[in-house]
């Protein structure tokens, strides 16, 4: 009997040993070896890159036509941007679109540069460049009349997803803006609601079903424009927004809902090109350390990718022509600078970034803290959105480029989603019903990536 209780003993002792290995092994040891080893991807990544590929890939650039042809190579070629916007005049059908980015990653390995990022606007409403193959969702006022959370859960998933199968990985949604100023000349229809509690229900569900279905293959989505582009009479396209507001009302109001979405998981973040004098009076929130290091990765702890809104507008490229600002911007903590064209502004734009890199103003590298410098962060941030779309085996063994493959993909289906109440048919149906001014306002954006291109 004393012999049968000491085997017991022993046996509840090794399970219990066994257990603590286990939940020691899987809890820590495998999630530590996933991120040393997401590390040794990222830096070997961009230590193959030369100059001319590192000035290029903090940009993202528009391109022209449907199709690849030997003037977009050109283009690409010369830039060797890391992603690329695309625009209504880009888009057909959903075979098109596959057919367009499959052609557009090929001649990524063929420029032996990381995949492209591809990207487009893709709110609902006035602003959808996709027609084709995704969910057609109406203004986000609309969703944010609902009051429905789970509707707008839904809606965020299915344009993600559909994004994604059509090789489109980020869009340019959901807006958090609080439209409060009724004469705001930019925002309107698409933001949820002229109230916090609107765009709280509806915006930060929204952001949380397209990043569950991103999280499949869909696309990431952003959201903008941080800090606040609701309570402007301005529009940023054609000129610069001042708001003369203090860090603790914008705390109080506008800074809400990026706060709320970045505490839910929010990865990426776009900014808006606004002065606010009483917080940084010589840079919009685009070019702003004070912004986008201080506030934004400083004060809401915002670790993922921050995109600027378009270099070309008017608020950043006429209002502060004197500063170097596709530097200034990186330096601020951008890491993806967006351009609506393909002729001088991203052609400078690399060439200022390049200089930079030469004279010493931008560095790779880390501080003695292990913090990356302004140049290193922005291309791990971007590359870490590519790396579902990278061939790691160029970096790490086959064996360990296979156990990491594998280990993400274990990852991902454990990540906790909360299911889905409506279907896309139902989706599709009930916005059938919804009824909204179809007639779009001139400018814009329509101006900067399309009028101004065709001109050349």
């Amino acid at each position: 009997m004393q012999k049968n209780k000491k085997y017991l003993l022993s046996f509840l002792l090794i399970a219990l040993l066994s257990s603590v290995f286990y939940f020691s092994y899987s809890r820590f040891y495998l999630p530590h070896k996933f991120s040393r080893m997401t590390k040794t991807i990222l830096r070997a990544a961009i230590s193959q890159m030369d100059e001319s590929t590192l000035a290029g890939q903090a940009l993202h650039i528009a391109i022209p036509g449907k199709e690849i042809t030997d003037a977009s190579r050109q283009i690409l070629r010369d830039i060797k941007p890391g992603g690329i916007i695309f625009f209504g005049f880009n888009l057909e059908s959903a075979a098109q679109i596959q057919k367009f980015t499959r052609e557009l990653q090929d001649y990524a390995k063929e420029l032996e540069i990381p995949p492209f990022l591809i990207s487009t606007d893709q709110e609902g409403g006035y602003v959808k460049r996709v027609r084709d193959g995704v969910l057609q969702t109406p203004p986000a006022r609309s969703l944010g009349d609902t009051k429905d959370s789970a509707l707008c859960r839904a809606t965020g998933f299915f344009v993600s997803r559909d994004l994604g199968k059509l090789g489109i990985h980020v869009f340019f949604a959901p807006i958090v803006d609080v439209n409060n100023n009724p004469q705001n000349p930019v925002i309107g229809l698409r933001s949820f609601g002229a109230d916090l509690t609107s765009v709280l229900d509806c915006a930060l569900p929204f952001e949380e079903g397209a990043r569950a279905a991103q999280r499949e293959g869909g696309a990431l989505p952003v959201i903008k424009h941080f800090p606040g582009h609701g309570d402007t009479t301005t529009d940023s396209h054609w000129a610069l927004p001042v708001i003369e507001k203090n860090l603790e009302a914008l705390r109080a109001f506008e800074l809400i809902p990026f706060a709320k979405a970045i505490q839910g998981g929010a990865q990426a973040v776009m900014t808006a090109h606004i002065l606010y004098p009483k917080i940084d009076r010589d840079h919009p929130a685009t070019l702003s350390k004070r912004w986008l290091t201080g506030v934004l990765r400083g004060d809401l702890a915002f670790g993922g990718v921050v995109f600027t809104d378009a270099m070309e507008m008017n608020a950043v490229n006429k209002a502060f022509k004197t500063l170097d600002r596709p530097v200034v911007a990186i330096e601020a903590g951008a890491d993806i600078l967006l351009y609506t064209s393909w002729h001088e502004e991203p052609r400078e734009a690399k060439e200022r970034i390049r200089a930079a890199i030469q004279n010493g103003t931008l560095k790779l590298g880390f501080t003695k803290e292990e913090t990356p410098l302004a140049l290193e962060r922005a291309l791990e941030n971007q590359l870490l959105q590519k790396l579902p779309f990278m061939d790691v085996s160029k970096y790490v063994s086959a064996e360990d480029a296979l156990w990491y493959t594998e280990y993400r993909k274990e990852r991902i289906a454990k990540s906790p989603s909360a299911p889905l109440t409506y279907t896309r048919k139902e989706l599709e149906d009930k916005f059938k019903s919804i009824v909204w001014p179809t007639k779009n306002k001139s400018g814009g954006p329509v101006w900067l990536a399309g009028k101004k291109n065709k001109a050349k």
